[in-house]
Order: structure tokens, then sequence, then C-alpha cells
């Protein structure tokens, strides 16, 4: 049987046993894994957590109740240029653009703050900051969830500051909304411009009636996007912090750097252990057997017999040559001789 198919054949108690013969390598690499993970935890800056929970807004919607007496109007459904849902999507998407990220460094509180986040007590936090390094930045360290099957949305980020969390999350949703409020404000008064102009070209009165209609409601979503209101995301929860901190996760990472370092020994151990079973098994191997004298190849054996046959060498042959040579006669060869003697006799 070879050293592969006895490992294949080995059950559970097998292994429990072979753990508990290397023992002092994994309590070696559990008390490895607990320093580690001491000294990851000494050195690690402690992060908490900002949280603001959003919705999508609802401002002034008069695409419902505009309505119009006249033939062409009563079949066209008037709606504003944003829906809530719409623009609440368009917010997820715009907060982590460049645009957005430009708009937060030239606050220097944002900048003062993202200068103080790092990992580690001896590392130096991120500089020389640009929009498009900013918006990769919020990618990754802003995470939205989902709050069940609703419309809701929870925004969190991790920072060494308490205060800057909080601070970071209420400018960022700010920025966005104000910058697609300016988006929607511009589009409008560029529409209103063109309507007022085709109103001037008409002759039609249907024609001018119905531009009139859409004047209006370009008017009105003109003031709605003036007021001091949000636009796009309303705040649900205003940002708050957590309490205790949440990075690192002390249990989590004793419990993780443990049972590596436990690994990591029984696996030196196995190493150590497997060499010395390869090194036992070539010396086995490699071992000549002696050939016993008194076995035979003639001997009528035919369940195990060699491929070649080959002659005794040594002192057991020519032992079995002198045997062979001094063999008695057999009966025929003496009555055979006597014939012979007495022929001559019968003759003289």
């Amino acid at each position: 049987m070879t050293l592969d198919q006895q490992r294949t054949e080995e059950t559970l108690s097998d292994f429990l046993r072979e753990v508990w013969s290397g023992r002092r390598f994994v309590a070696a690499g559990l008390l490895f894994g607990a320093v580690a993970a001491f000294c990851f935890c000494v050195l690690a800056v402690p992060h908490h957590q900002g949280r603001i929970v959003l919705a999508p807004a609802n401002p002034m919607n008069i695409g419902a109740v505009v309505s119009s007496a006249s033939a062409y109007s009563s079949n066209v459904q008037v709606s504003p240029a944003q829906t809530a849902a719409d623009s609440f999507t368009r917010f997820e998407a715009s907060y982590k653009g460049a645009a957005v990220a430009s708009l937060l460094l030239r606050d220097p509180e944002i900048t003062k703050g993202l200068a103080a986040d790092k990992a580690f007590k001896f590392s130096k936090g991120p500089g020389d900051w640009t929009p498009a390094k900013l918006s990769e930045y919020i990618a990754q360290r802003v995470e939205i969830d989902p709050i069940g099957e609703t419309a809701l949305r929870s925004f969190h980020y991790l920072h060494p500051d308490r205060a800057f969390a909080a601070l970071f999350l209420r400018r960022l949703h700010l920025v966005t909304d104000g910058l697609i409020r300016h988006g929607v404000r511009k589009d409008v008064n560029g529409r209103i411009d063109y309507l007022n102009a085709a109103i001037g070209e008409t002759y039609n009165p249907e024609h001018r009636r119905a531009l009139t209609d859409l004047l209006m409601e370009q008017e009105r979503l003109k003031m709605m996007v003036s007021i001091d209101q949000p636009y796009a995301a309303s705040v649900v929860v205003p940002s708050s912090v957590s309490s205790k901190m949440r990075w690192p996760d002390t249990a989590l990472i004793v419990l993780l750097f443990t049972g590596v370092g436990g690994l990591l020994g029984f696996v030196v151990f196995s190493a150590l252990n497997a060499n010395v079973r390869e090194d036992l098994i070539d010396v086995l191997d490699t071992e000549q057997v002696k050939q016993e004298d008194w076995f035979f190849p003639e001997s009528g054996n035919n369940n195990e017999k060699p491929e070649a046959k080959k002659p005794l060498t040594g002192e057991s042959g020519k032992k079995l040559k002198k045997k062979a040579q001094k063999k008695p006669e057999s009966k025929v060869g003496k009555s055979s001789r006597k014939s012979s003697a007495a022929t001559p006799e019968a003759a003289e």
C-alpha cells in the first residue's frame, strides 16, 4: 500500500490523533496569532461609523392637476421633468461623481478631515486630493444599504473623527442635492426661453394654448426648484455617529488571527512529518534483500516465481554440483555392465 492510499484512507480519529501529536506546533501557532492580533489592535486607529437615512423627496407635482379645456390638451398628460423616484435615482448615481467631489474639495473642513483618515498610527493620511481621487474614495468608503423593500436608503461612512463622519455625510447630501437642483433649474430656464420664443412666432390659437400650458408647467417647476427644500433626496434620519468604534473589530480579529496561526502550526507539523515518512520509505526501498540459500526456482512454487531463473552461486552452488557428480548409478546401468562383463567370458 502506497503512502497516498494510506492518506486517503485516514479517518477523523486518525486526523485528531495527528493534531494531538502536533499539539506543540498548534499551540505555538495559536500563541503567535494572539500576539499578532494584539499588535494589530494596538496599532490600528479606531474608526466610528456615521449614518444618515435618505428618502426620495416629494416636491410639488403639478403634472397630475394641470388640465386644459381644449381638445388638444385634453388628451395630453403633462408631467414634471423629474419625478421623485427618478430624482432619487439620479441622486444615488451623482453623489460619487467628480462634479460633487470638486465642490467638496473647496471646503477646507473637508480637506482637513480627509487628511486625518488613516488605518494605522504609523501610516499617513492621503494627500494631494483631486476630484477623481475623491470620487473613488467616496465610492469605496460611503456604503449604501436599502432598508427592507422600501425606497429608503441608509448611508454609512467610517472615520476616526466622530464629528467629521457626521459632517461629511451632511455636506455630501447638501452638495449632491444642490447640484441636481442647479442642473434642473438650468434646463427649466432653457425650456422657458424656447417656449416664449415659440409662442411669439405661433398664430394658431390651439397651438398657442398648448404652448402656454407647457410654459406654465415650466414656470411652476422653476418655482419648485427655487424653494429652499430638498429636491432629489430628503433626510429621514439626520446624520448620527455610533457610540462604539466599528473598526477594528477586536473579537473578529483575535478569532481570525489565532485560527490562522493554529492552522499554520499544524501545516508546519504535517510538512515535517511528511518529510520524515518519505525519508523512511526511501531507505526501505533502497535496502537490498539477500536471497536465501534454500530458495530453489524449480521448487514448484508457481505463486511467486521470479521473472528470470538465475543459477545459485557461491558455496551452496559448489556443494550442489558435487552432490550431482556423486549420485549412485541406476539399476539399469548396473545390469548393462553385468551383461557386458559376461559376454567376453562366454566368448572365451
